[in-house]
């Protein structure tokens, strides 16, 4: 009864934050203020977003192995595919799916893969961070005698500890590697006898990943890599802002970006609702948007940043030939 319970809840969680996105909407309005909107810019908003495919592609064969990175195309599709899957379905599939295909491509083991993903989290969770510190630092007057904030400057300082204690962690497994792969090995005891080996294959991936920082040449094209991903994941709002006749400042994307995100982290289909409902808060309380043009806007924002993802996972997905059970199956056996 488990998994119908979890897809009632996920279909009625879904529901819900679609009616609240859509309350007191006019959708005539709504359809009016989409088709006003400018298709060269949309289209630059699409492009922008499938580029940033690519640096991740580039940036994870770095990461993979600095000397003899695997291929650029199982690595472009492991890395789209498995993007898709995070983009259509409620879970974060895709964190394990592409490890999963690149594996099955390349000599790359799944463990040693799965280890870079969480190098990778980091890095974007740093950048994520560091755009809404600046944006809120940036910004900090602008908003005088608002409630909503004063609430965001507390999050901002939030944030600023999450990234000290974050950086914390990454120095203490760089300096003292040895001692937290005891750690990790203990913790490994409580695992499946037949998973130990790669779980200690994981964190040694992990850690090895880490020390980039001791090869500047290559740290430059990861952290290089990192800042254009995030160029583009940023401009593709004002992409659409642009498009839809908003001028608002390039910078209000970091704000945007950094506040939807917590919308993507509802479990609902590809985040519908909660996306979208996170948009709309932020349009409406800090831009002076009403309702029917925070509705069109979000809806752009949505269709700007799953379509070039879905649309490229699916085409590389026929082309493969997979079917669904390729992809859900367990890992290979090169973990």
């Amino acid at each position: 009864m488990r998994r119908p319970l979890q897809v009632i809840s996920i279909a009625l969680l879904t529901i819900v934050f679609i009616g609240l996105f859509l309350w007191n909407s006019n959708l005539r309005d709504v359809w009016r203020i989409i088709r006003a909107t400018s298709v060269p810019w949309f289209l630059a908003g699409l492009f922008i977003n499938f580029m940033a495919l690519v640096f991740r592609t580039i940036r994870w064969r770095k990461l993979l192995d600095v000397d003899e990175p695997p291929p650029f195309y199982p690595t472009f599709f492991a890395n789209t595919v498995g993007y898709m899957l995070s983009t259509i379905l409620p879970i974060r599939a895709g964190d394990v799916a592409r490890p999963a295909l690149l594996s099955r491509r390349t000599k790359v083991r799944f463990s040693d893969a799965l280890g870079t993903v969480l190098t990778e989290r980091i890095l974007d969770l740093y950048s994520l961070l560091l755009l809404f510190i600046y944006y809120v630092v940036r910004h900090w007057n602008s908003y005088a005698g608002s409630r909503a904030y004063t609430l965001i400057k507390s999050g901002a300082v939030a944030a600023g500890g999450v990234l000290v204690a974050l950086t914390l962690l990454v120095i203490g497994i760089i300096t003292f590697r040895e001692r937290m792969r005891r750690v990790h090995a203990w913790v490994g005891k409580f695992v499946p006898a037949r998973f130990r080996d790669p779980w200690m294959r994981f964190f040694d991936s992990f850690a090895q990943s880490l020390t980039l920082s001791r090869r500047p040449s290559t740290l430059v094209i990861v952290l290089g890599a990192t800042v254009v991903i995030w160029f583009c994941l940023t401009a593709q709002f004002w992409f659409v802002l642009v498009a839809n006749h908003h001028s608002l400042p390039f910078d209000a994307s970091f704000f945007i970006s950094g506040l939807s995100t917590l919308g993507l982290a509802i479990p609902t289909p590809g985040g519908v609702g909660g996306f979208h409902k996170a948009c709309q808060l932020v349009l409406t309380t800090f831009y002076g948007f009403n309702i029917d043009e925070s509705v069109a806007v979000a809806l752009l924002f949505h269709a700007v940043g799953t379509v070039p993802v879905v649309l490229t996972g699916l085409l590389l997905f026929a082309r493969e030939g997979l079917r669904w059970k390729d992809v859900v199956a367990s890992p290979p056996s090169n973990v």
